[in-house]
């Protein structure tokens, strides 16, 4: 056998033969040197290699594990198992078996070595012998043999614990446990570890051993940690634990060496994490204790220069902060302060230990060298998280000191901070990095902290202690400056600010020049700000710009001038030393320089304030060119250095003293243009980008820019050119906007302009476009800032508070911006709703804007004391405008804001934000006056002048106190008109500009209204010259600009240029032109032809056809006083349609012929303005074109212009001249009726392509909260769901059906009233502006082929004789007004006198009674009048409808014709006209005779109603009527030769005669017929339902005809829902029913006598309250869920309701209000009345009951009983309902009732109805 390759055989034969030795007799070997010889035999083995690893270890483990069974399987064997020799083949062994993994055969050599015998001969003892306990013994009597058998045991136990864990076993944890215990009961292993005896091999193995089994179980146990049971855990650490002492005591060792220490650090370093419980707190302090021991094991170790005491500090301070990491993110962070405590002050320790010598076998491995460039690095956050600990604790002053520690161990070299200081701006420093960032951030939190919250002394603030350098250190208290700017409104911070001031320019001295200047220039802002007082020490403003010319211009004194080149190209001519890196920045240094030494010329108010602003302004500009490089200074190549600017005395802020040299310029040179330089004049310049502009040539010094964002503040660069463009578009200079417009859209398209500047100059754009009317555009151009609004991450939250603050104002700024635009889009289009609501979203969005920055400056200023009366100061708004509006309106309209108290300073951000919310007030206010809103529109002219005095900005107050007059001029409240305007001019004085021109343009329309027409004319011309001037000086801008070839536009914009302000032009022109119209021919045309010129825009063009109309209609006027045949046509009653018919056709004169041809003009020139107008243009505007347009309609059918629907067409007109107002706010209300879930107004509106709005995404979750989840309920639910579906949908078609109306002719002339009940008839009453004529209309409904009548009747001149004994017949439409005021104002004085008469003075309630009756009668007497003087015969328009049979319409024709031929074939006869007779001119006409004509069956049908008893006068006016028909039928009249007495006597003999004839034949009127009155806002206060015609009869109010159809589709649509049959009028349930009886708890006799009727109605199922007031929501929900709703109490409710409620209600009950004056309509003057009624017209209410004017209680309680009796509103009438339909209406029952009080018309005439009638 080959020995050498067959080791394994050998292997086998050796331990053959190691066996049979074995088995000898006892003492045939030694048992040492037996078990010795198996150990090498295995070791050769392995070493042989023969075989693997694994299979060499499994021969030798089965070969030893055989041979130790055959000896212990017999009873004599040769050798024992035991002794020195056993021990070590059984280490060997064990070896081997743990290597192997085999657990069970470890377990088995473990306890033969436990077995094992101390004593050698003693080999069959079984019990081991106890290790002692005295080392000091144990060193003197050295026992190898019982020391290694102890240390193999103890190695043997470990080995099985070890075994256990790296098998992760499953009685692990026993054996874990078990090795705790033997570790910790062991007394000797100290003793064996500490190598007791010198030099002796054996106990230096044993200490080996021990030491690497103990490591071994040490490593195992940390690596079961992780993955650990809790129980296993806690063993695990108990283990640990035991180890960590032994390793602790041996590191006290002299012989110790670094790598025990490092085991020691390390197991505590896993202990204390394995220990610290976050939730327990109970751990916190063992895991603390277990790092400070790793501590103190390095204490005795300072001195030994052998371990690396550095690094080990830095591993332990690292431990620290990685448990304090832990606490603090599981929020326990008082804990972690301890922690966190120790971390950074052994961090500090540690490299502050390495600086001082070096370490141990230093070296530059990557691991370690990482380790400390890490702790450099990151030991300020350690700090910085410690700050942050103690601030969560509530301990402000520990965390200050953390944090300055923090910002003193800041790695200000590494991080570049060091470098970089001297050789970028401040904000580029701190930007450097992010570490550089969070050094700022931390900063910011020192300086907040020990300044504003702490209150510290300056110098406690300050960091210049904390002994950094010099740059390091300046760049810190420049931070600190800026971080207290936003608190310098605080107490005590300006001290502090000015003491960092002074440590800042103490380190920053002459060797730091631009430095230093870059501090002076923020002393200039922060004594702007606050004051120079508030800056004590640093000097006053004059000082501190002196030293900047000083600093960085290089001069010469020549004892009382400093003379510099203020436009060198070299700026920079001195020696900026440690600042020549800076030398960029200082040209922008002196150009703010110049800006704030103006502002500061400003604040001061210096006598030469306007001088000093203009010199530094200018200075800055020159300076900005050459920066900018735009273009070169003028005449720099040319001056020589000595002429330049001299600047004044001692540096002083003002202008040069010395005029500059006169340019040598030719004053003869014609304007050329100039030739091309190498610099282009278009070259385009890159505005706010990131890489700024840079100017490098000839070695200059580049131009470079510190803190872009703030020089993008001062000048605003893409925003600036927005703002530009934006004036010059509102100026009218549209070429210029458009030019600027296009070459900065080039710079943001082009790329590397800030998503912020991008959109908003984008929004500009849109908003100058839209201004122009390019609505396509200014849409395409609003999407593109709409496309990146998502991208803008302005607000960050890792910015001190007031910087995210302002970042949050300016979203908000640019959504504001956009809803402006997205309103402008939409008024364009004429969609004014729309337009209100992104315009109140722009404000509500500035008004937060506003807050945001209010919030941060609340507190600057205390509360003024009664002393302090500050008259800028803004009073509550609310108070504000109580004198002025309406208490309702104070009420319900927004939510009075506070804006700005007065303050001296405001930096351009506030300022921006403010001109958006004014401008946003003052466009609210053109929207709401054009809609004919003047509450609102006074409302937020309130608002504008407060803000406007807030501001101490003289120009905006005077401006909304324009408008304000304005408003209170077209409402007729002239003093108050005057008050305004007045105080408006004295605060412009002469100032000129846009406000003034406006100013004097509303100053002469009041000079018109109190007839000072000279005064007007003046201040017109006035107006238009001021206008000229700002013209004038345009021009010249721009010819200085072309000149300068800065714009770079053609020179050719000089001879073409654009007209300034066209629209203010068109307007003052307008004005003026009508007051020349009957003046100076020639100053007329003049001002004509430039009124005609303006360039094209939709309001020139409205303008322009409003004047134009009106003037020819003027003129028409005119040839009809000229002409003597049409000369009486406007004193004539004329009729539509004409009312005779002519067999031949009729010849016109020349002259009518021609006056249709210019009544032609004029009606084209309405119909081309109404459409404009319609929607969005001036009420009265639009009121006046209509009604004008139906005199044209008039006249043209007098003077024979045939036409089939001209009557129809009149009548749509006059119905569309009511309630303009009303249908417009219809459209507002309508979208508020089903308020949906609003999402936030800073979300941009989405619109179409065509600048139509997108619906806003619907918010996620309902409206509606059900807690009952039932069947019934859901079922209930679906209901509902589905009536409010269907209520949208009703109101959806109404408000369609008013988006979608237009007033053009096809449209007007629909018959509008042929789907309503043929028992209906709508009257329409109307007044022309001029109060001279009135229109008349009658239109019977349900029937399509019967068409309007009309009347328009002269009120002035009609009854006029001249006759001074029948004036008092003459009643003008003023003095019925004035008369009705003096009555209703004589009641009220009255009402209110009798609580003060008692019971028992018979006399005194006798007078006041015959007071009340007299007034009584003149009421009667008055409405008497009115309808005699005004209407006369025609008031036969108004009687009931009749059913003539067309026998009785022949033969009433016939009679009437023969009574007029018989008297125009009367001749001999000559009849004087009898007084109040008619003047008239005699005919010209030889056309047709009598007989050719025939009247008319309407006129026929309408006159035959008047009585056969009527006045003679009346007759008098059919008879000139009738006349007046033959002559403009051609028919030639005599006026004086007929006998007017006899044809009156013939006609009220055939009237007598046709009325005996309608006897005979019992012909009745129309059952239940209902009028409805339409009456235009003049006549509105008039109760027309009491003249006598109309007394007792159905008639009610409605707006409009278009309110008629609501009203009726309404009630179908009710109709269907509650599935009633179908019936005439509204639906009203009355069992559904609520009454407010006495809610104010004085009217108790009101409450005592319907207190009977209230209780029989409650059994009904009515609900109500009585004697106490409803809540707001109680009265609403009254309104919403019942039918009717009754209110017997003070006025209409206002006090408990507010209007704006009302009219957002989707459903409305009928209702009746019985209150004073709860059904009157303020008179608005020039605009559309107001009032309650129309409230609830806007909520749907089919029906309202009101009063006019105030009342009696007992009166109208009496007339109110009646109304309910005659309804069968009772007890006994409600047992009657649902048996049959009504027979008497809501509407009969009031007229029916009017005689049932005892004043019947001072009561009984006050009582009217809104809307249509409802049946009981």
């Amino acid at each position: 056998m080959n020995c050498k390759t067959n080791s394994q055989a050998v292997f086998s034969l050796r331990m053959y033969a190691v066996t049979c030795l074995a088995l000898t007799s006892s003492g045939t070997v030694e048992s040492s040197t037996f078990w010795d010889q198996v150990v090498r035999f295995g070791g050769a083995f392995v070493k042989s290699r023969e075989l693997g690893e694994e299979e060499a270890m499994r021969v030798v483990l089965t070969s030893f594990s055989e041979l130790v069974r055959l000896l212990e399987e017999r009873d004599t064997v040769a050798l024992s198992l035991s002794g020195k020799g056993f021990v070590g083949f059984c280490e060997y062994w064990l070896a081997f078996a743990k290597k192997a993994g085999d657990i069970c055969l470890v377990d088995r050599i473990a306890g033969l070595i436990q077995g094992i015998s101390v004593v050698a001969s003693s080999s069959s003892s079984k019990t081991a012998v106890p290790l002692q306990d005295n080392v000091e013994s144990a060193r003197c009597k050295v026992d190898i043999e019982r020391d290694t058998l102890g240390a193999a045991q103890f190695c043997a136990a470990l080995a099985q614990t070890t075994s256990a864990l790296d098998q992760r076993s499953a009685d692990m944890e026993v054996r874990v446990q078990e090795a705790a215990s033997t570790l910790k009961e062991s007394t000797t292993i100290i003793r064996l570890l500490q190598c007791p005896t010198d030099n002796i091999p054996e106990y230096i193995r044993i200490s080996g051993k021990l030491d690497r089994a103990l490591e071994r179980t040490r490593r195992a146990a940390i690596s079961a940690l992780d993955s650990s049971s809790e129980s296993l855990h806690d063993a695990l650490c108990v283990l640990l634990e035991g180890i960590f002492e032994v390793l602790t005591q041996s590191c006290s060792f002299p012989n110790a060496d670094a790598d025990l220490l490092t085991r020691s650090l390390d197991t505590s370093f896993v202990l204390a994490r394995a220990r610290l419980i976050t939730s327990d707190p109970r751990t916190y302090i063992p895991a603390h204790d277990l790092l400070t021991k790793a501590t103190a094991l390095l204490e005795p170790r300072v001195p030994d220069l052998t371990v690396d005491i550095p690094n080990y500090l830095r591993c332990i301070s690292g431990a620290f902060h990685n448990l304090a990491g832990t606490l603090y993110h599981a929020g326990r962070y008082g804990s972690a302060v301890g922690f966190l405590k120790d971390a950074c002050s052994l961090g500090l320790r540690a490299l502050e230990t390495r600086r001082k010598g070096t370490t141990p076998n230093e070296n530059k491995e990557g691991k370690t060298e990482e380790g400390w460039k890490q702790l450099e690095e990151q030991l300020y956050r350690r700090w910085e998280l410690l700050g942050v600990c103690f601030l969560k604790n509530g301990d402000r002053k520990a965390a200050l000191e953390a944090f300055r520690h923090c910002i003193k161990t800041f790695p200000y070299m590494t991080s570049g901070f060091f470098q970089i200081t001297s050789e970028t701006s401040l904000s580029a420093v701190f930007d450097l990095s992010s570490d550089t960032k969070q050094l700022a951030t931390i900063v910011d939190r020192v300086t907040n902290l020990s300044a504003c919250e702490l209150l510290l002394e300056p110098s406690a603030v300050s960091l210049s202690t904390l002994d950094l350098d010099a740059g390091v250190s300046g760049a810190l208290l420049e931070r600190q400056i800026a971080t207290l700017e936003s608190a310098r409104w605080k107490e005590g911070v300006p001290t502090t600010i000015s003491h960092l001031l002074r440590d800042t320019l103490n380190i920053y001295g002459s060797e730091m020049p631009v430095r230093r200047v870059r501090v002076l220039l923020k002393c200039l802002e922060l004594m702007y700000h606050g004051g120079p007082t508030t800056m004590p020490g640093i000097g006053d403003p004059e000082s501190t710009g002196a030293e900047f010319d000083e600093l960085l211009l290089h001069g010469v004194s020549d004892g009382s001038r400093f003379k510099f080149n203020a436009h060198s190209d070299n700026l920079l001519t001195k020696d900026l030393k440690q600042d020549q890196g800076l030398a960029a920045y200082a040209s922008q240094y002196r150009v703010e320089a110049h800006l704030w030494r103006a502002m500061h010329a400003h604040r001061r108010m210096d006598t030469k304030q306007c001088e000093l602003v203009a010199y530094h302004a200018e200075e800055a500009c020159q300076l900005l060119k050459v920066m900018l490089g735009s273009t070169s200074e003028p005449g720099s190549a040319k001056k020589p250095l000595a002429k330049q600017i001299v600047a004044p005395k001692k540096i002083t802020l003002g202008p040069p003293t010395r005029q500059r040299p006169p340019r040598k310029v030719s004053a003869t040179r014609e304007p050329a243009t100039p030739k091309p330089k190498s610099r282009k004049t278009l070259q385009t310049v890159a505005l706010n980008v990131k890489t700024p502009p840079r100017r490098a040539e000839n070695n200059m010094t580049s131009t470079v820019f510190d803190n872009v964002e703030k020089l993008a503040a001062l000048f605003r660069y893409i925003t600036s050119s927005a703002d530009l463009a934006y004036e010059y578009a509102k100026l009218g200079k549209i070429r210029r906007a458009t030019m600027i417009f296009a070459r900065t859209l080039d710079a943001v398209r082009t790329g590397g302009v800030s998503a912020e500047a991008s959109a908003y100059f984008f929004l500009r754009y849109a908003e100058s476009l839209v201004t122009t009317e390019d609505v396509p555009r200014s849409a395409i151009i609003y999407s593109e800032a709409l496309s990146i609004s998502d991208s803008l991450d302005i607000e960050d939250k890792g910015l001190p508070t007031l910087q995210r603050i302002r970042a949050r104002v300016k979203r908000l700024e640019l959504a504001a911006m956009a809803s402006q635009v997205v309103s402008l889009i939409q008024y364009s289009k004429e969609d004014v709703p729309a337009a209100l609501d992104s315009m109140l979203q722009a404000l509500r969005l500035w008004n937060r804007a506003t807050d945001s920055l209010l919030r941060l400056s609340s507190s600057r200023s205390s509360s003024p004391g009664p002393q302090d009366d500050n008259p800028f100061e803004m009073s509550n708004l609310k108070g504000a405008l109580s004198a002025g509006l309406p208490q309702d309106l104070v009420k319900e309209l927004f939510t009075p804001k506070k804006f700005f108290p007065r303050r001296r300073s405001m930096d351009g951000f506030e300022w921006r934000i403010t001109e958006g919310l004014i401008t946003t007030l003052f466009s609210l206010i053109e929207v709401y006056m054009n809609r004919g809103s003047a509450r609102e529109a006074e409302y937020f002219a309130q608002q504008a002048q407060d803000l406007a005095q807030s501001l101490n900005a003289p120009t905006l107050v005077s401006r909304a106190l324009a408008k304000k007059g304005e408003i209170q001029l077209y409402q007729g409240h002239l003093d108050i008109s005057l008050e305004y305007l007045s105080s408006a001019a004295v605060l412009l004085e002469k100032a000129p500009g846009i406000e003034g021109i406006d100013l004097r343009r509303v100053r002469g329309a009041y000079n018109e209204r109190v007839a000072h027409l000279v005064d007007a004319s003046v201040l017109y011309e006035e107006s238009l010259g001021m206008i000229d001037e700002l013209n004038q000086a345009f021009q010249q801008l721009d010819n200085v600009v072309l000149s300068r070839k800065s714009i770079g536009s053609s020179p050719a914009l000089q001879t073409n240029s654009e007209v300034i302000l066209p629209g203010l032009l068109a307007a003052v022109l307008r004005q003026h032109i009508w007051l020349l119209r009957d003046g100076d021919a020639q100053d007329y045309s003049t001002f004509l032809d430039k009124f005609l010129s303006l360039p094209y825009s939709s309001r020139t063009k409205s303008e322009e056809n409003a004047l134009m109309a009106k003037l020819t209609l003027h003129a028409v006027y005119g040839r009809f006083r000229a002409d003597m045949f049409l000369s009486s046509l406007t004193e004539s009653t004329i009729a539509l349609p004409m009312g005779m018919s002519s067999k031949t056709t009729v010849t016109l004169l020349s002259s009518a012929q021609d006056i249709l041809v210019t009544l032609e003009t004029a009606e084209k020139l309405f119909w081309e303005n109404i459409p404009k107008i319609a929607r969005t243009g001036s009420v009265t505007d639009v009121r006046e074109s209509v009604v004008s347009l139906a005199l044209v309609q008039a006249f043209q059918t007098s003077l024979g212009k045939p036409s089939s629907n001209s009557n129809s067409l009149a009548a749509s007109l006059l119905d569309a001249s009511a309630a303009i107002t009303l249908r417009r706010e219809m459209l507002e209300t309508i979208r508020h009726k089903f308020p949906e879930v609003a999402g936030d107004d800073i979300q941009w509106t989405l619109i179409e392509a065509d600048g139509s709005v997108q619906p806003r995404p619907k918010a996620k979750g309902t409206s509606r909260f059900s807690f009952n989840h039932s069947p019934q309920s859901e079922d209930d639910n679906e209901k509902e769901d589905s009536h409010e579906a269907s209520l949208k949908a009703y109101w959806a078609s109404v408000y369609a059906r008013y988006q979608d109306q237009s007033l053009d002719p096809p449209s007007l002339s629909l018959n509008q009233l042929s789907s309503l009940p043929c028992n209906w008839t709508v009257i329409h009453i109307n007044v022309t502006e001029d109060k001279s004529t009135m229109f008349i209309t009658r239109q019977e409904c349900g029937s399509s082929t019967r068409t309007p009548l009309i009347f328009c009747v002269p009120l002035k001149g009609r009854r006029d004789t001249g006759n001074s004994e029948d004036d008092e017949e003459h009643l003008t439409f003023e003095d019925a007004v004035q008369e009705l005021k003096e009555i209703v104002k004589l009641s009220d004085e009255g009402t209110k006198a009798a609580v003060h008469i008692k019971s028992d003075d018979q006399e005194a309630r006798a007078a006041w009674w015959k007071e009340r009756a007299a007034l009584d009668t003149r009421l009667r007497e008055l409405l008497e009048n009115v309808e005699f003087c005004w209407l006369g015969a025609f008031k036969t328009i108004l009687s009931p409808r009749t059913q003539l049979t067309p026998e009785l319409i022949t033969d009433l024709r016939a009679q009437f014709e023969k009574v007029f031929h018989r008297g125009l074939h009367v001749q001999d006869k000559k009849s004087k006209p009898r007084p109040g007779a008619h003047k008239k001119s005699v005919s010209q006409t030889q056309n047709p005779i009598p007989s050719q004509v025939t009247f008319d069956d309407s006129l026929l049908e309408c006159f035959s109603t008047l009585s056969p008893k009527c006045r003679d006068e009346e007759l008098e006016d059919l008879v000139y009527f009738i006349l007046d028909l033959y002559q403009f039928h051609g028919v030639p009249v005599a006026i004086a030769e007929v006998d007017i007495l006899r044809v009156v006597f013939d006609l009220r003999a055939v009237l007598e005669d046709h009325a005996q004839k309608l006897s005979r034949r019992n012909i009745q009127t129309t059952n239940d017929e209902h009028l409805f009155l339409v009456l235009d806002k003049n006549l509105q206060g008039l109760p027309w339902e009491s003249i006598p015609i109309l007394r007792g009869r159905s008639v009610s109010r409605v707006p409009s005809v278009d309110f008629l159809h609501d009203r009726v589709l309404f009630a179908e649509w009710k109709r269907k829902r509650n599935n009633t049959a179908s019936s005439t009028g509204a639906v009203v349930d009355p069992r559904k029913g609520f009454y407010i009886l006495n809610p104010s708890g004085d009217l108790g006799k009101t409450e005592a006598r319907f207190r009977g009727w209230a209780s029989d109605m409650e059994k009904a199922g009515w609900e109500g309250i009585s004697g106490r007031a409803p809540s707001e929501q109680q009265f609403l929900n009254a309104l919403r869920t019942q039918d009717l709703v009754v209110y017997f109490g003070h006025g209409g409710g206002e006090q408990y309701v507010r209007s704006h409620k009302i009219r957002n209600l989707p459903v409305c009950a009928a209702t009746m209000l019985w209150g004073c004056s709860s059904g009157a309509l303020r008179d608005m003057g020039d605009f559309d009345r107001v009032g309650t009624p129309y409230n609830y017209m806007l909520a749907g209410s089919p029906c309202l009951v009101a009063n006019l004017w105030d009342v009696t209680d007992r009166d109208i309680d009496k007339f109110s009983q009646s109304v309910f009796d005659r309804l069968g509103l009772t007890a006994a009438g409600m047992k009657r309902w649902g048996r049959q339909d009504g027979h008497v209406s809501i509407v009969d029952a009031v007229g029916q009732s009017r005689d049932s009080c005892k004043l019947k018309y001072l009561t009984g005439a006050a009582p009217i109805v809104y809307g249509i009638p409802f049946y009981l």
